[in-house]
């Protein structure tokens, strides 16, 4: 096996920065006009020029805060339509949330007013609180695991790619991965599962294809010495890598299992990753991703 060396290096996020991300998100969904123009994407905005019109505004108010949703990763351009990001279904769940606790704040202010009250006992409380609440939905039908299924959040690179392996190792069928990173061990062990006959397309990000530290590391794996323990792999149509221009990492094992990155809107680093099943967000995915392929071209390893 070769040398367990990550080949694109992923600095860890600071709190500070998910603090500057959160406020680009905020900053982004700061005026009616862009909650108007986030929540008409939600079914997607097909016609710019109609949804202007539909939500009275100019072109200038239109466009600027449109571009602000898609810089901060809630809003993107599919099939020539303006639709939320998995990211931008999260957060519309959460606003909707906030609508709903702000439609109940006269009752949550009196709730509030109640656990002040001296000489009243917990269970006194919960009761009064409980009729107060009862029937009030404050948490959307829908929540995030409708959404995603359930789902596992990771913030940490390293985290990710231990999970990334064990996805892959435990892939029946069809593995789909398309990765910004070049990591020698995703490679190895998407290689290792080809061996059981499980079909895998690998697409790397085009970025770093001119990245003479992944070429050499590249090499490390398909040199003599690992090409005879995968040359059955190497040979065969089971394992097949190549490069394209990829937004974002996201893997999709057997139609179901899926693995989603966010990264940082402005620097283009990992983030976090979501981990789920969903079979729906699977096609979708499954459906970029045969786009990408179709556009993308071989991987050849430099042997200079």
């Amino acid at each position: 096996m070769s040398p367990q060396i990550p080949l694109v290096q992923v600095e860890e996020e600071t709190s500070d920065l998910t603090l500057t991300y959160l406020e680009g998100i905020f900053s982004a969904l700061s005026s009616v006009d862009a909650l108007n123009i986030f929540y008409a994407a939600e079914n997607g905005i097909e016609s710019s020029t109609q949804t202007i019109k539909e939500l009275n505004l100019t072109q200038k108010r239109y466009y600027t805060n449109l571009k602000r949703l898609i810089d901060a990763g809630l809003v993107e351009r599919v099939n020539g339509r303006y639709v939320h990001t998995t990211f931008g279904k999260i957060v519309h769940k959460l606003i909707e949330a906030l609508r709903n606790a702000v439609d109940q704040k006269e009752k949550l202010d009196l709730i509030d007013r109640i656990l002040k009250v001296k000489n009243l006992s917990e269970d006194e409380a919960e009761e009064i609180i409980s009729v107060l609440l009862k029937d009030v939905n404050l948490i959307p039908d829908g929540y995030i695991t409708d959404t995603l299924g359930p789902v596992r959040i990771i913030e940490d690179w390293e985290r990710a790619v231990q999970e990334i392996i064990r996805a892959i190792y435990e892939s029946k069928e069809k593995i789909l991965f398309a990765c910004r990173y070049h990591d020698i061990r995703l490679v190895e062990a998407c290689l290792a599962t080809a061996q059981r006959n499980v079909k895998i397309r690998f697409l790397i990000d085009e970025e770093l294809r001119a990245s003479r530290t992944a070429q050499i590391l590249l090499r490390i794996l398909f040199n003599e010495n690992s090409a005879g323990y995968f040359s059955g792999v190497l040979e065969s149509s089971d394992f097949q890598m190549r490069y394209a221009c990829i937004p974002y990492s996201f893997l999709i094992s057997d139609g179901e299992y899926v693995m989603l990155e966010v990264p940082m809107p402005t620097h283009k680093r990992f983030f976090f990753a979501f981990f789920f099943h969903n079979k729906r967000l699977s096609e979708r995915l499954s459906t970029l991703f045969e786009d990408l392929w179709k556009k993308s071209s071989d991987a050849k390893i430099d042997q200079k």
